[in-house]
């Protein structure tokens, strides 16, 4: 059943983060599902803070890395009041029209920045305790909380430390990690 859940959430997802443990299983695990769900054509980005010397050669390339697709202006309310915006394109360029009420615009008025996009989704890899393992990586990166969480987790019987059950879905299996994805992986398929 979880499986099937698994599927449904990951095919209706377009922007996926992938948080494995930092364990050599989780590791290869996450990067064979990183690569799967490239060509599923879903925008995907792997927060892994060590990759092991040894799996280095297995780490996505820069052709693989999903960049942010979100580009603000933005100007301060209190140096112009911004009454009206649009735009006109052609095959030179796009040229952007900011009316100004009230007030003036310089050049260093006026900043320019990516804004992340807020994922559909987050897939954790080997991750027992959200709470104890990962909640202070995901505040450096605030636009992860509140995103529904797929828990992908190997939980042998008479394991020292049991899941926690932290996701939207728990994918827990008495199996080893990588066969837990290699199922997943085929199921997408």
């Amino acid at each position: 059943m979880e499986l099937q859940e698994a599927k449904q959430i990951i095919t209706e997802a377009k922007n996926i983060y992938l948080i494995p443990e930092e364990t050599p299983e989780a590791i290869t695990s996450v990067l064979a599902l990183f690569y799967t769900l490239k060509e599923m054509g879903k925008n995907v980005n792997l927060l892994l803070e060590n990759l092991p010397e040894n799996l280095k050669f297995l780490s996505p390339s820069l052709d693989f890395i999903s960049y942010p697709k979100n580009f603000v202006i933005s100007v301060p309310n209190n140096i112009a009041n911004v009454s009206q915006i649009f735009y006109e394109k052609n095959d030179e360029a796009l040229k952007i029209h900011l009316t100004v009420e009230n007030g003036n615009i310089k050049k260093d008025n006026i900043a320019f920045y990516f804004a992340e996009t807020k994922p559909d989704l987050i897939i954790t890899l080997g991750i027992k305790d959200y709470t104890e393992q990962l909640k202070g990586r995901l505040n450096t990166f605030g636009f992860l909380l509140d995103s529904p969480i797929l828990d992908i987790d190997s939980t042998p019987t008479g394991s020292v430390q049991e899941n926690k059950k932290f996701g939207k879905i728990n994918l827990l299996e008495d199996n080893p990690l990588f066969e837990i994805i290699m199922r997943l992986i085929n199921n997408l398929h």
